[in-house]
């Protein structure tokens, strides 16, 4: 029992910072502001489901994937930065709205639960340095005994857990918030999104340009 619990800690603990759900809710808030709640219900389900094929991947099945497609982490965190920054770009630019207006969603219902994959669960909720830090646990748990495996899966799924409760419950703080001070608190996590974006890109790149012959 005591190994089942250290390594449910070890894994929970290195999973919630660099997932960071609390402000991956935030980035959701901005990207989904006025979607109505039964959309938005269905999306939250749906990043939870393919965050956990995500998350299950990645630990058991992370290294083999990768280097069977020949893709390395610089790479992933080139091609998740760039997918960052465009998702940052467009919710950054996206039009205002009033009080007073009742806004109708510029998308349809099946464009947005398209969305529920695409940019939110990758690169938004499991991005490169997710993948790269379940690949790891994944390999350096799996081979210590049952026990371990338990405190790993069990630890996964609190992490799930913790991504639902986050996403589902935002849209109480923009029910709080008003339309007004949403748009305000939108533009800001847009633009840091954006900035996120940048930084993986730029790690990515700075590891692909040491690579290159001089």
């Amino acid at each position: 029992m005591d190994e089942v619990l250290s390594t449910f800690l070890y894994v929970y603990a290195s999973f919630i910072p660099v997932l960071n759900p609390f402000s991956g809710a935030m980035f959701f808030l901005a990207l989904t502001s006025n979607v109505d709640d039964e959309t938005c219900s269905v999306m939250v389900r749906r990043i939870v489901f393919y965050s956990a094929i995500m998350l299950f991947m990645s630990l058991f099945a992370g290294h083999i994937i990768l280097n069977f497609f020949g893709i390395s982490l610089a790479v992933l965190r080139v091609a998740g930065g760039l997918v960052l920054i465009s998702a940052g770009w467009k919710a950054l630019n996206e039009a205002a709205h009033d009080e007073d207006t009742q806004v109708v969603a510029p998308r349809s219902r099946a464009k947005l639960l398209s969305m529920a994959f695409y940019p939110i669960t990758m690169p938004l909720t499991i991005g490169p340095g997710m993948i790269s830090v379940a690949t790891a646990l994944g390999t350096s748990i799996l081979g210590e005994g049952v026990y371990s495996l338990i405190g790993l899966i069990a630890a996964t799924l609190a992490t799930l857990l913790t991504v639902f409760l986050c996403y589902r419950y935002s849209h109480r703080v923009s029910r709080a918030m008003g339309a007004t001070g949403m748009d305000a608190l939108a533009r800001v996590f847009a633009f840091i999104l954006l900035c996120i974006g940048i930084a993986v890109f730029w790690a990515g790149f700075s590891e692909l340009w040491l690579t290159l012959p001089k």
